[in-house]
């Protein structure tokens, strides 16, 4: 389901004009409306082909790249074309996508900046989430890197593997809210704690292995000539206003993260050292949540089991 969103929220960006608030209308309706309507599921799925699993996993980075792509497109003006996007889909349908997309207002960009974050935050960021704890893969390491470089979150494969799951529940955890705390304080401080903490244990795994901290083989500096790669794209793409937006979705896409690592751990406290089980993370069983997140709304089973 969630590519599907994917595709829709692309349609909508490419159309331009009101119709690049369509992602977040139809994840509004899909997401919030599902969970209405079809409550809650606590069974234990059992699946006759967990293969088929993996594809959506692995269609995040295509598919994520096409949407950016795509939002890059929409930003520019005039007879700025980015890669013939325009010229290729006006050639397919009857439908004028430059001339829409040059007639769209600042109310507009915003619907796509938000439809955009929240693919990019409920996909892109859970799936990357999910193959950045395969350590021992090398090519979801690599897919997982390239998605959380378009959220500009090049921390996180390294802070939430190595710092999160050692850490929950701990003083020392900055993605585990505090009981009272603001969500707006938690962003800035787990953001950049988390940030912090990420260079830690990235230079304490080069020293350890004797590298040097400014090698390529720094997995930091890595992600943020990754992030730069997407952020050239936008300016050549849109000028000036590529980038503010790029930055904006990525801004965005990063808090969405930050509300879902509030949600999951808030209040909840664990003595350092004691076994981390089920009653340090909150869950819910809320059927729609649980299919368009690949079950991430079970939170303690993910931490219970980590490498699963």
């Amino acid at each position: 389901m969630t590519p599907l969103l994917s595709v829709a929220t692309m349609s909508g960006v490419l159309m331009g004009g009101h119709w690049m608030w369509l992602g977040f209308w139809v994840l509004l309706v899909i997401v919030v409306g599902g969970d209405a309507l079809l409550g809650e599921d606590s069974s234990k799925p059992s699946y006759r082909f967990p293969s088929l699993i993996e594809l959506p996993l692995h269609l995040a980075l295509p598919l994520l790249t096409l949407l950016l792509m795509s939002f890059a497109w929409s930003l520019g003006s005039g007879g700025r074309d980015f890669l013939k996007i325009g010229a290729t889909l006006n050639g397919f349908f009857v439908y004028d996508f430059l001339a829409n997309r040059n007639s769209s207002d600042l109310l507009d960009y915003i619907g796509a900046l938000i439809s955009v974050g929240l693919i990019v935050a409920g996909y892109g960021t859970n799936v990357a989430h999910e193959l950045t704890h395969r350590i021992k893969s090398v090519q979801a390491m690599i897919e997982g890197r390239w998605i959380l470089s378009m959220s500009c979150n090049s921390d996180f494969s390294i802070e939430h593997v190595y710092g999160h799951h050692a850490t929950v529940g701990t003083r020392e955890d900055p993605a585990t809210a505090r009981r009272g705390e603001n969500v707006y304080l938690f962003f800035l401080r787990s953001t950049f704690i988390g940030h912090a903490s990420a260079w830690r244990l990235e230079l304490r795994r080069l020293r350890t292995n004797g590298y040097s901290a400014w090698f390529w083989r720094n997995q930091m500096t890595k992600g943020y000539l990754m992030s730069l790669v997407w952020i050239a794209i936008f300016y050549y793409a849109g000028g000036p206003k590529g980038l503010l937006f790029f930055l904006g979705q990525s801004l965005f896409a990063k808090f969405i993260l930050e509300v879902v690592n509030y949600m999951e751990h808030y209040g909840l406290r664990r003595k350092p050292g004691e076994p981390i089980r089920l009653h340090h993370s909150w869950n819910t069983n809320k059927r729609m949540s649980g299919v368009v997140l690949y079950s991430l709304t079970r939170h303690s089973a993910h931490h219970e089991k980590p490498r699963i």
